[in-house]
């Protein structure tokens, strides 16, 4: 979801009375600039979020200001990589305005969302850009450990036990996108918690060394449009 000043204030009013389910927008606030080329409000409106813009929504809306770019080198491409282990590498593509262009702003916000995405997608522990200089270098600094997406350059680390790497390279330096299967453990060692959120009930099961310790199943009414109510059935 992106924030915008007038989103998150209304976010606050609207929810008032469920303050404690509401999270604070933790990263920067985008510019005027970038508002401008990529929020984009749904034809039929969030009634608990009327300013509430998808992220979906945005990213047509950014693709179209591009198509109907027209200046001379006003649009590039900038591609980027994750590594992950065993030699596999999720690769993408996105075109960006030039810097001097007024949507550039919009160009930095999409792809940052774009790498942390698949940063989340997939895992990784380096990534690897290629494009405009400019947008490369503030991307670089943005997935650093004190930058924007300081969350995901501290976190990776621990996950994969490597050092967190973001390069700058040519374009055929990207390595291609490779991946291979992976067989998922099938022990049930150890001590496990299933949750299951279904149409009409809610079920968790407590398992340990495979045996089941304890279990418990909620009826749930999907439809109340109270949140208090599914904040109390799940929590």
């Amino acid at each position: 979801q992106f924030c915008s000043p007038a989103s998150l204030s209304a976010h606050l009013d609207s929810l008032s009375s469920v303050a404690a389910m509401v999270q604070s927008c933790t990263d920067p606030m985008m510019s005027e600039a970038a508002m401008k080329y990529l929020l984009t409000r749904p034809s039929v409106p969030a009634p608990l979020e009327p300013n509430f813009c998808p992220f979906v929504l945005g990213k047509r809306k950014y693709m179209k200001h591009i198509a109907e770019s027209s200046q001379l080198g006003a649009v590039s491409e900038l591609s980027f990589v994750v590594e992950r282990p065993g030699g596999c590498f999720g690769r993408d593509k996105l075109p960006v305005f030039a810097e001097t262009h007024e949507g550039f702003d919009a160009s930095v916000f999409i792809a940052g969302e774009a790498i942390r995405y698949m940063i989340w997608q997939r895992g990784g522990f380096k990534l690897l850009l290629s494009g405009p200089a400019k947008i490369c270098e503030v991307l670089k600094e943005a997935f650093s450990p004190t930058g924007k997406y300081a969350f995901e350059a501290t976190t990776m680390p621990k996950i994969y036990k490597e050092p967190w790497i973001v390069g700058i390279v040519s374009e055929k330096e990207l390595p291609a996108n490779k991946d291979v299967p992976v067989i998922c453990g099938k022990e049930a060692t150890g001590c496990r918690i299933a949750f299951d959120l279904g149409k009409s009930d809610v079920k968790c099961v407590a398992v340990k060394d495979g045996e089941v310790i304890d279990s418990a199943e909620t009826e749930w009414d999907v439809t109340n449009p109270d949140p208090q109510y599914h904040y109390d059935v799940i929590v």
